[in-house]
């Protein structure tokens, strides 16, 4: 019964039938119709009530277009004129909600905040246009990009000004907060020129899209958003890598992003720092989200915060950025409850994740946002060993506090056979190492909470021999040449570097047991840990038994000498350019320890 009270009425059955006729047979009679304004009628009698069904025929041909193949029918509605009509009603349109008396306040209320903005459905017919953009575009889609162009301000203003339900949580609003997102990407692919609109500073599509991402609550409205605002800070696509090139906006990409953050402020008036906390606190919230589905929304999103650095480091142009995130606790915590969550398939039917049946693809989705969360995590802190090395010892301290360890030792058995990621990872553990020994005793404190992580090192030291077992050992490139990124030489120094942190965070007098302050005196078979009791052993053995083996070998990374020096004459932390800052000489490994460990390794089982 409570259903029927919802129902919204526009126009009957007949009407929908007649205009579904008239779309066909008289264009330029819709086009006029759909730009009526109230109390006027068309000579053929049209009228306001008429724009409903007129608009729901216009939109069924819009959906029959298929790529690579014209729509006769669409292409006459737009010789006809409903291309600019389309574009009037966006800028226009009003709804007008009439309830019968006896309607349940409640309901009437749920009604209004399902129902969608007036613009909408006019908008979503011209995204219907632009997914079917062909290239070269053909003369349909040049009118219709020329009607979108010539419109675009005021329909962009009005949008912005005028967000309707598009800012509510409910599901019927997911598709009003992409369509703009979705009719940009394909504007700019069909007609690269199209840009230049974006870097007009009375232009709102930016702070628009960008407002849609923040209150996006679905992984495709996430998804779509974020992937849109990245490409538009970095672009992939040819045609728009050539039109940026060619016009000189590569150095200009800070204005898109000051946009960015215009679109997600709380109030038109927010300070920069304030555009920028806000900006993080809904990466962590939508991370957070993720956290319980890992699909591809996560990954956007990372990828999406990786641009958003890389942009606001370009030249310092928004130094508030790169300050900010290295104190983001919110943020780093969503990060890392991703990372361990990636470790584990997500079910099919987990919360927002969209109904994802692929089993591999949601894999690729996972491997995407572990790999990017690693690669953010090392640019981090090497930035900030540059920019703000002050920052270094507090940012590792977030990162000890909110479970970096615990969220690696979830998932290093996957990312030691990814590509890259020993890199990667290195690059990480080695500036950490490097932070400890420069920092205050408070971090040393917290880190030995953390540590031992047996898991973590006896699943390194066994990849890098498995590695060794195929292709021998690991070649030493000449000092000051880096390895490539998929060398197995990234497999040897990974451990070494762990190995090294976790020798500076361990008191071996104490408990191996992680967390066990007690005295041990209860020697493991490997000689090298002690335990204060068979309780905390018994605990231990599941991790432990990962690297028991190898004990012997880790105790001697002393004896090796400094782990950074075994992996590379200089420290990783100079793995990427030095920016032009002349780097100190670490000390070089005694003659003949890197061949000695190799040996070593070979002999173990």
């Amino acid at each position: 019964m409570s259903e029927d009270y919802a129902q919204i009425i526009t126009h009957t059955p007949q009407q929908a039938q007649e205009w579904k006729q008239l779309a066909l047979s008289n264009p330029n009679r819709v086009a006029r119709t759909l730009v009526l304004r109230p109390g006027r009628t068309t000579r053929e009698g049209d009228n306001q009530g008429d724009i409903y069904p007129a608009l729901e025929a216009v939109k069924a041909i819009s959906l029959q277009g298929r790529r690579g193949a014209e729509n006769q029918a669409w292409a006459n509605l737009v010789l006809g004129g409903i291309a600019d009509a389309l574009c009037k009603n966006v800028i226009e349109m009003v709804v007008h909600l009439e309830s019968l008396p006896n309607m349940p306040q409640d309901l009437l209320q749920n009604v209004k905040n399902n129902m969608r903005s007036p613009y909408y459905t006019p908008l979503e017919i011209l995204c219907n246009a632009s997914v079917n953009f062909q290239y070269p575009p053909t003369k349909t889609d040049k009118m219709v990009i020329a009607a979108l162009r010539k419109n675009w301000s005021e329909m962009l203003d009005r949008i912005w000004n005028e967000p309707e339900n598009t800012l509510r949580p409910e599901d019927s609003h997911t598709l009003e907060r992409v369509v703009i997102a979705q009719m940009l990407l394909r504007i700019i692919i069909t007609d690269p020129t199209f840009i230049s609109v974006l870097y007009d500073p009375s232009d709102l599509t930016i702070q628009t899209i960008a407002r849609d991402w923040k209150f996006s609550q679905r992984e495709g409205d996430t998804m779509l958003t974020a992937t849109t605002l990245c490409l538009m800070l970095e672009p992939e696509h040819p045609r728009q890598i050539a039109y940026v090139k060619s016009n000189g906006l590569e150095s200009s990409t800070h204005k898109i992003l000051s946009k960015i953050l215009l679109g997600v402020a709380s109030t038109r008036q927010s300070s920069k720092q304030m555009q920028v906390k806000t900006l993080l606190a809904t990466f962590a919230e939508h991370l957070a989200r993720f956290a319980g589905v890992s699909g591809r929304g996560a990954a956007d999103d990372l990828n999406f915060l990786m641009s958003i650095i890389d942009v606001a480091k370009k030249n310092g142009t928004e130094p508030e950025v790169a300050k900010a995130v290295l104190k983001a606790t919110p943020l780093w915590n969503a990060i890392f409850r991703l990372l361990k969550r990636s470790a584990r398939p997500a079910a099919v039917n987990d919360e927002g994740n969209s109904g994802l049946q692929d089993v591999e693809e949601e894999r690729t989705n996972r491997l995407r946002a572990i790999a990017n969360i690693i690669v953010i995590l090392a640019n981090t802190l090497h930035d900030a060993t540059f920019e703000h090395p002050r920052e270094c010892e507090p940012l590792v301290r977030i990162w000890a506090n909110e479970n970096l360890f615990g969220a690696v030792e979830e998932t290093i058995e996957i990312l030691v056979t990814m590509p890259r990621m020993p890199m990667q990872l290195t690059r990480l553990f080695s500036i950490i190492d490097t932070t400890t020994a420069t920092s205050s005793p408070a971090l040393l404190r917290l880190l030995k909470t953390q540590f031992p992580r047996w898991k973590i090192i006896g699943t390194l030291v066994r990849h890098d021999v498995q590695q060794q077992q195929i292709t021998g050992p690991p070649h030493t490139p000449p000092p000051g040449v880096m390895a490539p990124p998929e060398s197995g030489f990234w497999n040897h120094g990974l451990w070494q570097c762990f190995g090294n942190l976790q020798l500076k965070c361990m008191d071996k007098t104490l408990c191996g047991k992680r967390g066990c302050d007690n005295l041990g005196t209860i020697t493991c078979m490997c000689g090298v840990v002690k335990y204060c009791s068979d309780n905390c052993k018994t605990k231990d053995e599941k991790d432990h038994k990962l690297a028991c083996g190898f004990m012997g070998l880790l105790d001697n990374i002393d004896d090796i000498g400094n782990a950074e020096a075994e992996v590379q004459p200089e420290s990783p932390l100079a793995l990427q350019a030095s920016k032009g800052k002349k780097k100190k000489k670490k000390p070089q490994a005694s003659s003949g320890s890197g061949a000695q460990a190799a040996a070593r390794l070979e002999e173990v089982d």
